[in-house]
């Protein structure tokens, strides 16, 4: 990381290097020792432009889940609305660890015990939360649309965490099977259900 950098490009440099081992290695993985090793710089740098590591992870956790719903947004834009929440949930119902599921399990874990980043998860999660809203919308707007996003979410989360905690065989609890009826039954809400 040359000195030539101004101090906003050095510090949009040390945030996406951040990003890159959040989303390659967890939440617990950002160290200035870490991130300092994915930018080929010094952990000075790191301390330099954040105040402490938790500010660095809830700044990198914020640019990480606007880059992922912005990616999402993308994919989703042309799927009708059960297979664009299906899609959102997909590494729950392929049956993997939950993908980008579980790091949001771990964030919720840590903003629990760490007052500093929870601000930047709950910024993040309402986020989250409006993409679903909308996708719901595009089904049939519903002032019980925001709730219904809000169930989705925690669903998918808490099964993330559940599976990255004990793997399913232990569990007995197929993610998949509960995620997909958890989407069905959200739909089904919005197609038989009278108008608000």
């Amino acid at each position: 990381m040359g000195s030539y950098l101004a101090r906003d490009a050095r510090r949009r440099t040390i945030l996406d290097a951040a990003v890159v081992v959040l989303g390659r290695d967890g939440i617990a993985a950002v160290t200035a020792r870490s991130v300092a090793a994915e930018l080929g710089g010094s952990q000075g740098q790191i301390h330099h432009h954040f105040g402490s590591t938790t500010q660095l992870v809830a700044e990198a956790w914020l640019l990480y889940t606007r880059t992922e719903v912005e990616q999402f947004e993308a994919e989703a834009a042309n799927l009708d609305p059960q297979e664009a929440v299906g899609h959102f949930f997909e590494g729950l119902r392929g049956g993997q660890d939950g993908g980008a599921l579980a790091l949001w399990a771990e964030a919720g874990s840590y903003a629990r015990f760490t007052q500093e980043f929870a601000p930047a998860y709950l910024t993040s999660l309402q986020q989250v939360c409006t993409v679903l809203e909308r996708l719901l919308d595009r089904e049939r707007p519903d002032d019980g649309n925001r709730d219904a996003a809000l169930r989705l979410l925690m669903v998918g989360i808490g099964l993330a965490g559940l599976t990255a905690i004990a793997p399913t065989d232990e569990t007995g609890i197929a993610p998949g099977q509960v995620v997909g009826s958890a989407i069905a039954q959200e739909l089904s809400r919005l197609r038989t259900q009278p108008r608000a």
